[in-house]
């Protein structure tokens, strides 16, 4: 098996959402302090590195900048807006910005709440 090396990126934001279709008390609008962890992979390193961390972090910060203080009911691509759809867009974001072809984004992880994380990852 070839060897791959990763690296992994954290950023938090706050933002409010509801699941209206929820059987529960999430049906009600509230709000979260979201972890997201990016975790970008590449088979070759480039300078001694998978990729820069402060390049990561800008692209990171750029994809959640639009969600922080936010409802995410208010944003269309993020239907319904589960930590799991919500992984799935931010890795969209970060694929688009930081895949070259060496580099490509492995996961990416979202926790809602302490012990409470989704996480969304593409076939390499």
């Amino acid at each position: 098996m070839a060897a791959t090396y990763t690296i992994s990126v954290s950023t938090s934001f706050s933002a409010a959402h509801r699941l209206p279709d929820h059987p529960g008390p999430c049906a009600a609008l509230h709000g979260h302090n979201f972890e997201v962890t990016a975790q970008l992979a590449a088979p070759r390193l480039a300078g001694g590195m998978v990729a820069d961390f402060l390049d990561v972090r800008a692209a990171l910060d750029a994809a959640t900048s639009r969600l922080d203080h936010s409802c995410l009911n208010d944003i269309p691509e993020l239907s319904p807006p589960t930590a799991e759809v919500i992984a799935a867009w931010i890795y969209g974001q970060l694929r688009d910005r930081l895949a070259d072809g060496r580099v490509r984004v492995a996961r990416v992880t979202v926790v809602e709440s302490p012990g409470l994380a989704a996480s969304y990852a593409e076939d390499a």
